[in-house]
């Protein structure tokens, strides 16, 4: 059986959490009730990391939608480059 990643886990504990004990839950889901808090804390308020990288995720995905997804991550970075000005690291426009 194949397991499920831990913030789709995180979400039926949130589903489930007015009729179960959060222990209970998380120890059924094999994950830490400490996890569980951190998943919902990151819910409620990104850092701003987060809220920098959602920025920069919608226009790698406008970069994608004009040139028809043929553009590598080289392509992307140089592409962000000229039309934004934004100069960061090739490794976060792959990820």
């Amino acid at each position: 059986m194949e397991e499920r990643p831990a913030r789709e886990r995180y979400k039926g504990i949130q589903e489930l959490t007015h009729q179960y004990p959060v222990q209970l839950l998380c120890d059924l889901a094999r994950v830490s009730r400490s996890g569980y808090y951190k998943w919902i804390k990151r819910q409620t308020s990104p850092s701003p990391k987060q809220l920098e990288d959602q920025n920069i995720q919608e226009k790698i995905r406008e970069c994608h939608t004009r040139m028809k997804g043929i553009y590598g991550y080289r392509r992307v970075l140089i592409w962000l480059r000229r039309v934004y000005n934004l100069h960061i690291n090739h490794k976060r426009v792959q990820r």
